[in-house]
Order: structure tokens, then C-alpha cells, then sequence
């Protein structure tokens, strides 16, 4: 009983006896999110696939639009470089910029035992942030992902993030999400050094 259409962007609308009436006492965010006509707006830009399934591509929200226009998902691109066991987290940056960037957080216990492996000493997350070879493998983790994408999708500079992002920081939700507008803000010396501001 329900039914589903698609928006212009790619955004999934629903309408059904399923979906809810609207938000208690509030009006505004109600109108905000459905229609009078009941299509509920998801914030969940969508990909029909050939044999009729959709397939979720990313949130509305999230979607990087770069100076030429382009909207990127950057889901695809940040579970990709995830995919490494060296990878704790990738933060695709690039909102109105002329490419895109990576924050990256490497796996500490991986990368570590990978460093110990080949003798390189360090002492803290820090230290072997800034290790050369550690920077090498992240190159090659980042290429190897780049060449399954688009070259409007590739990671041109990244930054090894020197610390491990945090729920207590304000950068990670209860759910180890990360939150974006805090990043954004919190790293801004590290956007300025892949964007050479």
C-alpha cells in the first residue's frame, strides 16, 4: 500500500497509510518533511536499479556538490578507502571546492602492528600519523580506491587526521557516525592544506 516516486535529485518521496501524519505541535518542520499532497520527502537520494530494486545512495544532506557542479555521494568513496583494515574512518570533503579531498583517521592497532613489522618506531597515534611510510600506504590505499571511481570522484590530497576522532569531541554521534559540520569546522587547518589556503 505503498507508493514511491522520484524527485528531480534523486530523492525518494513516499506516500501510504504507513507513513506518519506529521511531527507533534510543530507545523513547520511537518510541511518541512511532507507534503499536502502526503508525500513524505526522505532525504535519501536513490538509484533504481534494472531489475526494480532501489538501491539507497546516499543522504540528501551528504551529497558534495563541487564548483563544477557535480554532485558526488561520498559514501561510495569513503566506505571504499574504509574497506582497507589500515582505514578506521574517511571523510570526503570537496562542498564547492574544484576537487575532492580526504580526511583519513588510520587504524591504530592495524597500522601500528604494520609499522612494528618494519622496525619504524613511534610512540603515540601522533607519532605515527607522521611517519613517511605511513603517508606512502595511505597513497596507495587512496589510488588503488581512486581507480574504481570517476575522475570527478578521485582524492586528490588527503590529510592523515593526528588524532582519532571522538564521541567526547563532539566529532562522532552515540552511533560512531560522523558529524560533519563539526569536522568541517574542527579541522579547518587540515582543509587549508589539502585546498592550499
Amino acid at each position: 500500500g505503498v507508493e514511491w516516486r522520484l524527485g528531480g535529485d534523486g530523492e525518494i518521496f513516499i506516500r501510504g497509510p504507513s507513513v506518519f501524519k506529521g511531527y507533534l505541535n510543530d507545523e513547520q518542520a511537518t510541511a518541512e518533511r511532507v507534503g499536502a499532497d502526503g508525500w513524505l520527502s526522505s532525504g535519501d537520494i536513490v538509484e533504481v536499479l534494472d531489475d526494480g530494486e532501489i538501491s539507497v545512495i546516499d543522504r540528501k544532506k551528504a551529497i558534495i556538490i563541487t564548483s563544477g557542479g557535480k554532485n558526488i555521494a561520498p559514501s561510495e568513496i569513503e566506505n571504499a578507502i574504509k574497506d582497507s583494515p589500515y582505514i578506521a574512518e574517511a571523510i570526503v570533503v570537496g562542498e564547492a571546492r574544484k576537487f575532492l579531498g580526504a580526511l583519513i583517521q588510520i587504524d591504530f592497532d592495524t597500522v601500528g602492528r604494520w609499522a612494528r613489522e618494519r622496525a619504524l618506531a613511534y610512540t603515540t597515534y601522533k607519532s605515527l600519523t607522521q611517519l613517511p611510510e605511513v603517508k606512502t600506504l595511505v597513497q596507495e590505499i587512496v589510488s588503488a580506491v581512486n581507480s574504481r571511481f570517476a575522475r570527478v570522484e578521485n582524492i586528490r590530497r588527503f590529510v592523515i587526521l593526528e588524532k582519532e576522532l571522538d564521541h567526547d569531541d563532539g566529532e562522532l554521534t552515540a552511533t560512531q557516525k560522523v558529524r560533519r559540520g563539526v569536522v568541517n569546522n574542527k579541522f579547518a587547518k587540515e582543509l587549508a592544506e589539502i585546498y592550499g589556503e
